[in-house]
């Protein structure tokens, strides 16, 4: 069924669990994240990424996500990850989408607050839900795509969200989900995580009504995820580790075949294997202790 980000982020907040942020580049990941979805009870938020234009074009994703989500018992609501420019945001917003990603955050503090404002004065009307991102997203995924460019990761700290700027950015513009630096990376880690979760209580505590979100959850231990979530953490972008697990059963697969290898038994294995990854995390992401 289809729900509003809104609406999720409130049960996430009673319940005390995170919800997972994941994107779905083809039909064959949309279909295994759904179904872990079904299978856990889970609410889910299914992503198409601004950068993800080159594998496909929002006008096919965004329509096909909507219809899968909307058969779906799961309560899924479908998302903007990193949504760079206005234009591309609009587009999302007339596709249907139920919240997008307004990211400015690679601008000053002022105009950050200022684009996401007027942003949100422009969906808030139709029901859509908005989240911004305040400190940077290091990345450690080599790409010439904007956004995906690898980052210098000897120092994460460097990245951090300011809380005092959290606060002022929060109160001036009322976004749904303010996304936080704390020490994740986009991709995977290039050493042992060390997630600055007092920067999270810190920031929850002056960020009022407002949701934190965490990027970069990949490769993140499970302890440390769920150390976020008790601090304040409702909404987390979990995506390499799901996306890059078939890869090495795949390839093991077609070098011990004796015959050729059909590209739907791939498919279907592919699947099962994104399916089994992302039940585990739904899992941790429910926050049972």
């Amino acid at each position: 069924m289809l729900v509003s980000l809104q609406e999720m982020l409130q049960e996430a907040e009673k319940k005390n669990f995170a919800i997972a942020s994941i994107n779905t580049p083809n039909q064959i990941s949309l279909r295994a994240v759904i179904q872990a979805a079904e299978d856990t009870g889970m609410p889910i938020t299914l992503n198409h990424a601004q950068t993800e234009e080159n594998v496909v074009p929002i006008e096919i994703a965004i329509p096909l996500i909507l219809e899968y989500a909307k058969q779906s018992s799961a309560a899924i609501s479908v998302h903007v990850d990193h949504g760079y420019d206005f234009d591309h945001c609009m587009k999302a917003v007339r596709l249907g989408c139920t919240s997008i990603m307004f990211d400015r955050s690679r601008f000053s503090l002022e105009k950050n607050i200022e684009d996401v404002k007027q942003f949100i004065k422009i969906v808030k009307p139709l029901g859509i839900g908005v989240e911004a991102e305040l400190g940077a997203m290091p990345n450690n995924m080599p790409s010439e795509i904007h956004g995906q460019e690898t980052s210098d990761l000897s120092d994460l700290s460097v990245y951090y969200t300011d809380p005092d700027e959290a606060e002022i950015f929060c109160e001036r513009t009322g976004v749904d989900v303010l996304t936080t630096s704390f020490g994740t990376v986009h991709g995977m880690y290039a050493g042992a995580a060390n997630l600055d979760i007092e920067r999270v209580k810190t920031i929850k505590s002056k960020a009022g009504d407002v949701k934190l979100g965490m990027h970069g959850g990949s490769g993140t231990p499970f302890d440390q995820v769920q150390s976020a979530i008790d601090a304040g953490i409702k909404k987390i972008n979990y995506f390499t580790a799901i996306d890059t697990a078939p890869a090495p059963h795949l390839l093991k697969t077609i070098q011990e075949a004796k015959n050729p290898v059909n590209f739907c038994n791939l498919a279907n294995q592919a699947m099962e294997i994104i399916y089994e990854e992302t039940v585990k995390v739904l899992k941790i992401f429910k926050n049972d202790k």
